[in-house]
């Protein structure tokens, strides 16, 4: 795993799910606790010379000298095991203007713990390095403005068009040595096959994260930015 670094801040930052967060607060019982400083701060943490602290959001940050260290060490000694996911997000639904983007990553969360919502996320260049350096694959699709108008106006929605990637995409990725499971951001799409949808799961799921960080950069690299004339039509 590479982390990115803050050079002025020396920290690290690594998510965790609602659920973890026990599994994390377990695995730093044994180090000294400091006062917590904030409502959305959970617990405080100084490990050699570092400070640790545990967001309500899951957000661990790792701050000092030596923080690298300290984060591999906290992912070691809560021995998480590899799980494979296929995280899909998109970007561009709501916008009037420019393409609609959707892509897919896969790789292992662990490896990506990093990430989360493109929209919270900065540095996006940065965080696409992560993505390409730890994940196994990934997939991204773009509908320019004219395609989109084209499809609407045969009766193809935007959720009609994620649904199609979501039920492809696992397709192209499947090999007997790979098991992994299919994670999409947002409410159900219905006819999306066994994909598990998650409410804000761009920031819940980092593999989510990396697809929603992936699709964002498609959307603002891709030089057709021209309004989408059936924007009044249903999306």
């Amino acid at each position: 795993m590479r982390f990115l670094q803050n050079k002025e801040q020396k920290a690290v930052v690594l998510n965790f799910s609602r659920e973890e967060k026990c599994a994390v607060k377990k695995a730093l019982a044994d180090f000294p606790e400091k006062d917590v400083r904030a409502p959305f701060e959970e617990k405080r943490w100084l490990i050699d010379k570092c400070t640790v602290t545990l967001y309500k959001t899951g957000k661990l940050v790792i701050q000092g000298k030596g923080c690298e260290n300290i984060a591999k060490s906290i992912l070691k000694k809560l021995l998480l095991k590899e799980e494979l996911v296929l995280g899909i997000d998109e970007a561009g639904r709501g916008e009037p203007t420019g393409a609609f983007t959707i892509s897919a990553v896969l790789a292992d969360k662990n490896r990506l713990r990093e990430l989360r919502d493109s929209k919270k996320t900065k540095k996006l260049e940065e965080k696409r390095v992560l993505v390409e350096q730890n994940c196994l694959a990934s997939l991204t699709a773009i509908f320019s403005p004219e395609f989109i108008d084209v499809a609407r106006k045969s009766g193809i929605t935007m959720n009609e068009l994620q649904r199609r990637f979501i039920v492809l995409a696992p397709m192209l990725f499947k090999i007997p040595a790979l098991k992994f499971k299919v994670k999409v951001d947002g409410a159900r799409i219905k006819g999306a096959g066994n994909a598990e949808f998650v409410v804000g799961g761009d920031d819940k799921c980092p593999v989510i994260a990396s697809a929603s960080v992936l699709a964002k950069l498609a959307r603002e690299d891709f030089a057709n930015k021209r309004k989408r004339r059936t924007w009044k039509a249903k999306r």
